[in-house]
Parts: C-alpha cells; structure tokens; sequence
C-alpha cells in the first residue's frame, strides 16, 4: 500500500510539461477562497517566525480553540497535520482489529498496517448514499478494537447522521471500543458545531475527534490539525509526541485564521452555493452520476464508455487536475472525486468533461 493523494503539482507539471502556477487543481479540497487576511499577512512576516523555538505543545492554540469549541485545552492535542495524529494514535494504542468502513480516507488503513493491526472491511454502499444501516454497523463493531469513521466522508461526502452517531458510540462506549471520527471537512458545513461530537469527548474515553485546520483555511502547506479526547486519553497520547510537531508560522496562523468570523461564514457560504452549482452542472452531463455531498467536493461515476484513469490524464494535459478514486476500497475505475472551486473554474472543468464524456458516448 502507499500513500496517493492529489495535489502533487510538481510532479504532475515535470509530467505533463505544465507552468504549476496555471494548472486548476480539483484533486485537493481546500477552500476557494484562499487563506484568511490576517494569515497572509503573517506569512508576509514569515522571518521573525523562524528565528525563535515554537511553543512545544501548542499551549496557546489549546486554550483559543477549546473557547471556541466548547471543550477544555486537557482535552485537545494539536499536530503537524491531522495524518500525523492517526499515526500516533496507532503507535499508541496498538489496536489489534481496525474496523474500517469504507470507501473512505486510505490513510486509516495504511497506518494501521504500518503497526500490525487487522484490518476488518465493511462496505459502505452507493445504493444507500454510502450510509451503514445502524446495527449492521453495530454487528460489525463486536470483534473490533477501534473503528474509523469519516464524517463527511471523504471521498463520497457523506455525512452520519447525529442520531446514528450517537446510537453508536454509546453502543461502542459500552463494549470498550475506541471510535475515531474524522471531522476534517466537517467545519466546511453551516452547522458543524452542533454536529460536532467534540463535546462528547469530555465524559466518552473512547471516543477521538480528528480535525484539520489547513483545508478550511487554506494553508495545507503549514500542515496543522488537531484532535479532542478525554483528558486521560490525550494525556496518554502526549507521551508519544516530541515537542515543538508545530512550527510557530503554523501556531501563529491557526490561532490568527479562527478569529476571522467574517472569512468562516463566507466560506461556508460560498462553498455550499457553488457545490450545488457544480452538482446540478454536473448532473447535467449524460454519462455521469453525481452523488449528494455536504463536503468541499462531489463523487462522480462514470456511466459513459470512459474510465476514471483516462479522463483524469486528459484533463491533466489541460491543465486539470482531479481525483481518480479507483485507489479507494470498494470503489472501481469509473469514480473520480472533484472539489469545489470558483465559478469560472467550475464552470470549465463542467465543459471539458462535457466534452470528454460525449466522446466517449460516441465511441
């Protein structure tokens, strides 16, 4: 197994003979609109970040963010990206059976490999918008010792409902199996503070919220993310995180990018407008199926005589880029997943495929 993921744009311009700076990446779901104001401007000032130590554990980021989400800082640990918690959190605990529903975020399954664990797979179907039925989720969860959930899902946008969330960790917490949900596109939606479980960390040891912070703010490249957990838990998981993970421009941006509340609800704005947008413009075209999403980005079957692999390199020689899924479990080569851009940049990916799929309708 290795690790793919969009967004490598230089190897894909040495590939295609691009000017990386021109080339419309739909393989990558950060938002739109681009970093809030005030980071830019410390970016800007990027020198008087790199001559001092950062702080070692994120201190000050713990107590702006547990204000904010309603938890305590004993209950927050933050990261040089949320990958890096999934890995620790493996080195940590060494669950022996992962429970994994899937298609879903390969990182999961590829960390636990990395420290021996089984994998045990669950298909999440299309037929049902990638939804479990409750106690077959359940009758799945009895053997395991930790199971991943990705809400929304990534790649297919898919988000579990709060009671079916709430029925099951119960049922987990019962039976000591430790529930990881991943919420990194969550804060993408309208109402995610109340579909949060990061409140529920507080009396559930077994339950661990991940969050990223560089997609909805744009900054993947500082790489910051963070989880919430029982203080015993994270308390526990700190022992096997060195000091000084987060570099200070990564710390300075993360605590000066949640002040912007303006730059939040116009993102949420935006990105919700233009996902319909897309969505209907896609739907549109012969030959694909859209599925819903409350995510930055849409899954696309395709139903024309083309496969995901051929019409991603096509768009790619035009400077396109999207997500070929075909590596995701359970789904096949006629899945591509494509993120929410602006309206010029929607409009054109639109076109093209367009073009693409009715060539293939004719061959």
């Amino acid at each position: 197994m290795k690790h793919q993921h969009g967004g490598n744009l230089t190897l894909v311009a040495a590939k295609y003979g691009l000017d990386p700076e021109k080339i419309m990446d739909f393989s990558v779901n950060v938002n739109p609109l681009g970093p809030p104001e005030g980071v830019k401007t410390l970016v800007e000032n990027w020198v008087s970040y790199i001559t001092v130590y950062p702080e070692p554990y994120c201190d000050t980021l713990k107590e702006e963010y547990a204000s904010r989400l309603g938890t305590a800082p004993e209950n927050l640990i933050f990261s040089n990206g949320a990958v890096e918690l999934i890995y620790m959190l493996m080195q940590a605990l060494r669950p022996r059976t992962v429970l994994i529903p899937g298609p879903t975020f390969r990182e999961y399954e590829i960390a636990a490999r990395a420290f021996q664990a089984k994998i045990k797979q669950f298909r999440l179907a299309p037929e049902k918008s990638f939804l479990p039925a409750l106690k077959s989720l359940m009758r799945a969860a009895c053997d395991v010792d930790m199971v991943f959930l990705c809400s929304p899902n990534n790649p297919t946008g898919s988000l579990f409902p709060q009671d079916f969330l709430g029925q099951f960790l119960n049922f987990c917490n019962n039976r000591g199996v430790f529930v990881v949900i991943d919420e990194s596109f969550l804060i993408f939606h309208n109402c995610w503070q109340e579909l949060s479980a990061v409140r529920d960390t507080a009396d559930n040891r077994n339950l661990f919220v991940l969050q990223s912070l560089t997609k909805f703010f744009s900054i993947p490249g500082l790489r910051v993310g963070y989880a919430a957990a029982h203080q015993d838990t994270i308390k526990y998981l700190s022992r096997f995180q060195p000091p000084w993970q987060v570099n200070a421009l990564a710390q300075a941006s993360a605590a000066e990018a949640v002040k912007d509340k303006d730059y939040a609800h116009r993102s949420r704005t935006f990105v919700e407008q233009e996902r319909m947008l897309l969505a209907a413009a896609l739907s549109a075209i012969e030959g694909i199926n859209v599925y819903p999403s409350e995510a930055p980005y849409l899954l696309l079957e395709l139903r024309a005589n083309l496969t995901a692999p051929f019409v991603a390199d096509e768009l790619a020689r035009k400077g396109i880029l999207v997500r070929d899924c075909s590596n995701f479990a359970y789904l096949d080569d006629r899945f591509l997943r494509v993120a929410v851009k602006d309206r010029e940049k929607n409009r054109l990916l639109a076109a093209e495929l367009t073009g693409l799929i009715n060539s293939g309708l004719q061959m």
